[in-house]
C-alpha cells in the first residue's frame, strides 16, 4: 500500500504541471482571431449547413394567447450574404392563423419558404394553399408573406380565391 501512495504523490503533481502548460497555448489559439474583424451576430447557435427536421415555432401575443403556429419538416440552416443574417429555408410548411380567443382562423400549406430569423417573418416563394376555418374561403396563390408575430398574411399573386356565401337560413339575426 505504500509504493502505491509514493508512486500517486510523484505522479499527481507532474500531471498537473502538465495541465498548467496546455492552458496557454488553448488561449493563444483563441486569441487569433482578428479584434477589428465585426463578428456576426446570429440567433441560433447552429452553424450554415444544418439540417433540421421537424421544427415547431409557436408565436403568442402579450396576454400568451396564441397568433400563430408553425411546423416545418426540414429546415436547413444558411447565412444571407447581402445582409449578414441566419436564414431557415423549410420545405414542407404549415401555419396556423389564431383568432382572439385562440380559436384557428386558417389554415395555410406551403412547399417551400424562407424564414426570416430577426424579422420573424416566413417569405414563401412557392405555391401557398389557404384556407379558413370551417372551410369559409380558400387561397391559392405562388408566394406570400407571413408575420408570425402578429397573425398577418399577404398572398402574393398570380392567386386564385373561393369564398363561400353564407345562405339566408345559415345567418342568425341579431
Amino acid at each position: 500500500m505504500k509504493p502505491l501512495l509514493l508512486i500517486l504523490i510523484f505522479i499527481l503533481p507532474s500531471c498537473q504541471e502538465e495541465k498548467r502548460r496546455v492552458r496557454p497555448t488553448i488561449q493563444k489559439e483563441a486569441n487569433t482571431e482578428d479584434p477589428n474583424e465585426k463578428k456576426k451576430e446570429s440567433l441560433l447557435n447552429v452553424p450554415a449547413g444544418a439540417v433540421i427536421e421537424d421544427l415547431i415555432l409557436p408565436y403568442y401575443n402579450d396576454d400568451q394567447k396564441k397568433v400563430s403556429l408553425l411546423t416545418i419538416a426540414e429546415v436547413t440552416v444558411a447565412d444571407d450574404i447581402r445582409t449578414n443574417k441566419t436564414i431557415l429555408k423549410g420545405e414542407h410548411l404549415k401555419v396556423w392563423l389564431f383568432d382572439e380567443e385562440g380559436a384557428i382562423r386558417s389554415t395555410t400549406v406551403i412547399s417551400s419558404a424562407d424564414y426570416l430569423v430577426n424579422k420573424e417573418q416566413l417569405v414563401a416563394k412557392s405555391e401557398v394553399l389557404m384556407i379558413g376555418s370551417n372551410g369559409k374561403f380558400a387561397a391559392k396563390s405562388k408566394g406570400g408573406i407571413f408575420s408570425l408575430t402578429t397573425g398577418q398574411a399577404i398572398l402574393l399573386g398570380p392567386a386564385t380565391a373561393q369564398f363561400k356565401i353564407p345562405q339566408k337560413k345559415d345567418i342568425k339575426a341579431p
